[in-house]
């Protein structure tokens, strides 16, 4: 239910039974005029509370609360009276905080003076204490603007978390696209090294067309398979999506670069999926390194060392051009934001005996799972 119809179901609710009786009460106790303007004045308090939420009704009902105040002290005796209390927690909840209370402390206050001096009341000699009465309608007033406030709060730590939620939603998002932008930037510059180097090659090895268009066919076909599962991701009718790379399709993409191994040394563990994926775009950005950077000689070799605790991936080569990056390379830092995403590290730099090697240690345990 909408607020506004919750608002109108609630002034009929309790508008109508309160009217009612109002009616019936004024038209015994105060003369026909006078009757007839506290009734105008009391359905005037009534309607307003479809308007609860807003300030303005708030002072509509103040207002017919001082025309009541105006014609008799027997308004208090109308059960409409019940309305003022639930205009000051609405105000209270969804419009001004200190406002309701200060007028309503002001109302209490010529309410009691004006029915306790109220010559129909002390005619009869049932004038109440003036002080007792104003303790009693203050203590109301105090409660109404008690539970207004503490709707108000509630109110206010639903936005937050509803904000909390929304920036938790948009880092999400932004998280997602840098991820699927790396991914596409590891996808697309293999696949074009190897084109590239194969390419090259090929030009100076005729015999070896045939080969050379089949690694070049077999990687292009391997880079639009996975930026078909990139770009499907944000397609909210994609087709279910391909497994991620990981350790098994390693020897595929040393045999694009023209690398040796994987050698492996140990007893093989689980590391987890995130981790085995983070291993092979470490590979895949370190051959590709390889390729754009080390010199067309340059050779390639890519070692699994299953130690107690970790998963060390170590990509060397033998080549000299990729040590002029010193590190500070866009591509390590991407190795980098990934291994640590997992819970691994990264070791990258010159060997001395010549060319570059870049060390990679996945942890076991929960991290990497």
């Amino acid at each position: 239910m909408t607020p506004r119809r919750a608002d109108l179901a609630l002034a009929f609710v309790v508008g109508v039974p309160l009217l009612s009786l109002s009616v019936v009460v004024a038209v015994l106790s105060v003369p026909g005029g006078s009757a007839a303007l506290l009734v105008g004045a009391c359905l005037v308090a009534q309607a307003a509370l479809i308007y609860r939420r807003k300030t303005w009704a708030f002072f509509v009902v103040a207002a017919a609360f001082a025309v009541q105040v105006a014609v008799t002290g027997l308004f208090l005796v109308l059960p409409s009276v019940a309305v003022f209390p639930i205009a000051i927690y609405s105000c209270t909840a969804y419009g001004r905080r200190f406002l309701p209370l200060a007028t309503g402390f002001a109302g209490a206050g010529v309410a009691a003076y004006r029915f306790a001096h109220d010559p129909s009341v002390t005619a009869a000699h049932l004038g109440p204490s003036p002080w007792l009465l104003l303790g009693l309608l203050a203590s109301i007033v105090l409660a109404a603007w008690g539970f207004g406030l503490y709707r108000r709060t509630q109110l206010a730590y639903i936005a937050l978390l509803q904000e909390q939620a929304e920036v938790s939603a948009a880092r999400a998002r932004l998280a997602e696209r840098a991820r699927i932008a790396r991914e596409m930037h590891d996808v697309v510059a293999h696949a074009l090294a190897v084109i590239v180097a194969q390419a090259r090659g090929g030009r100076f090895a005729s015999e070896r067309a045939t080969e050379v268009l089949a690694t070049v066919e077999e990687t292009g076909r391997r880079a639009l398979t996975e930026m078909r599962g990139l770009v499907g991701v944000l397609r909210t009718d994609a087709a279910p999506l391909d497994p991620s790379p990981g350790l098994a399709d390693l020897p595929a993409l040393l045999y694009a670069s023209r690398a040796t191994g994987p050698a492996e040394t140990g007893t093989a563990g689980s590391i987890g999926p995130a981790a085995e994926l983070a291993a092979y775009r470490v590979v895949q950005e370190a051959l590709t390194n390889t390729l754009k950077h080390a010199g067309p000689a340059a050779t390639a070799a890519v070692r699994l060392d299953w130690t107690p605790d970790a998963l060390v991936v170590t990509v060397t080569d033998d080549g000299a051009g990729w040590r002029t990056t010193d590190g500070r390379g866009n591509g390590l830092a991407g190795m980098r934001e990934r291994l640590s995403a997992v819970g691994g590290t990264l070791e990258a730099g010159p060997r001395e005996e010549g060319g570059f090697a870049v060390v990679a240690r996945l942890p076991y345990g929960e991290v990497s799972r």
